[in-house]
């Protein structure tokens, strides 16, 4: 089957799959959301005060190698834990796809079931898009604090950023079932869990980038509601992901 046709059949299966429950999907994404906020707060005050009490305690300067180490350092270390987050929104939206229960706990559920794993494979796919979007953070930050890059400096930090999102992009699409696999194959180590998604996605990577680079035009349109469609087309987004993944884990036709 052709890509295009593929992905059009995913949409719209996944929007006959949320009819009646965007309330529930809202809801629940409301909830990570404001997860999500309180545990950034938490980081940023964290890593604030932790860095001001080494420098008056070390007396380091704001712009010593130290700091500016620790400054990316702990919010990295942090953000893992925040991720944890994406197996139990895996779980909601695979529950909800397959008409099992669906609870907005199920949030939580990389926390309390086998968190060891769950943090390690988190770990993972967290730094990957930490060292892929460090080049963009670093430049983000030097802008914040008052530095003007020339022309070159610039064309630079935009040459490696170019770089690494295409080699993080097949990466981050070959790993992207983890979750999925995780939740299915809970006695699979988490080495085993990314050796498998390698092996689902064999063959399918520019598939999926398809599928997800054809909600793009939506996530414009969103924007020019001030954010509110989001409400919709994030839930939308999931199952289609879900679905994905079931589409992809279905035995193959012996014709």
């Amino acid at each position: 089957m052709k890509t295009s046709a593929k992905c059009t059949i995913l949409k719209n299966t996944a929007k006959n799959v949320m009819a009646g429950k965007y309330y529930f999907a809202i809801m629940a994404l409301l909830f990570a959301g404001l997860i999500s906020i309180l545990f950034n707060r938490f980081t940023f005050n964290l890593n604030q005060s932790i860095c001001l009490s080494l420098i008056n305690l070390l007396k380091l300067s704001a712009g010593s190698i130290g700091i500016i180490v620790l400054s990316y350092l702990l919010p990295f270390l942090l953000s893992i834990v925040l991720n944890v987050l994406h197996l139990g929104i895996c779980l909601f939206f695979l529950n909800l796809t397959t008409n099992h229960p669906f609870y907005t706990f199920d949030l939580t559920y990389g926390y309390f079931h086998d968190f060891g794993k769950s943090l390690r494979l988190s770990g993972v796919l967290t730094l990957l898009s930490f060292l892929c979007y460090l080049p963009a953070d670093v430049y983000l930050d030097l802008r914040d604090q008052g530095f003007s890059l020339n022309t070159t400096e610039l064309l630079l930090f935009g040459v490696i950023q170019l770089f690494l999102i295409a080699i993080y992009l097949p990466i981050s699409l070959a790993l992207s079932q983890s979750y999925y696999v995780m939740l299915d194959y809970p006695e699979l180590s988490t080495k085993e869990i990314l050796k498998k998604s390698v092996q689902i996605m064999k063959g399918k990577k520019k598939q999926l980038f398809y599928v997800r680079l054809s909600f793009l035009p939506l996530f414009v349109i969103c924007l020019l509601t001030f954010g509110l469609g989001l409400f919709w087309l994030i839930p939308y987004y999931h199952v289609t992901m879900a679905l994905y993944y079931l589409d992809v884990m279905k035995p193959a036709d012996p014709a």
